[in-house]
């Protein structure tokens, strides 16, 4: 069990330096199209959608790696209140009703991508991407996504330690 979920973590951290590298792309373009437009009166003219494109693989790809630093916002309102092995059962359940609704949205996502695939379909900008390839971006991500979120569930339901390595914040948030 130990390789599995070390084989997720890796997973999930190389989805979270290619998100890192979608955010230094956007910065990129960004600065770019300044440029152009502040000195050449011109653009790309593609700016806001393949901005939204680097959004998606950001967000999403990155949830895994977020996921099992235990930074994603939740509420411990009624969690902090139960005992140890209540709350590792309820954050298993959480974990594998999250992992459940987002192998749906991978399944949507195939769908559309399968759909795309066939109609060859493509953005409405003047770049004309085939639009199965951030689709098929968005349902990589949401597969990655789902198998850190059962790996997380099945962890704490057996009891076996985080792969990855809890630094405090600097700035703890209360």
């Amino acid at each position: 069990m130990k390789h599995f979920y070390l084989g997720v973590f890796a997973l999930s951290r190389l989805a979270a330096v290619i998100a890192s590298f979608a955010l230094v792309y956007m910065v990129g373009h960004i600065v770019f199209e300044i440029i152009l437009r502040g000195f050449f009166a011109t653009s790309t003219f593609v700016l806001d959608e393949f901005v939204g494109y680097a959004i998606a693989i950001c967000v999403i790809w990155s949830l895994g790696y977020v996921l099992e630093h235990g930074d994603l916002i939740r509420v411990g309102l009624v969690l902090d209140r139960l005992p140890e092995q209540a709350q590792r059962l309820t954050t298993a359940a959480a974990a594998l009703v999250a992992c459940s609704l987002t192998i749906g949205l991978t399944w949507i996502f195939w769908m559309r991508v399968v759909r795309a695939w066939s109609r060859g379909t493509v953005s409405s900008s003047v770049a004309a991407v085939p639009t199965w390839i951030p689709e098929g971006a968005i349902m990589i991500g949401f597969g990655l996504f789902a198998l850190a979120a059962f790996a997380y569930g099945l962890r704490h339901i057996t009891g076996h330690p985080s792969p990855a390595q809890h630094t405090p914040l600097a700035t703890p948030v209360e």
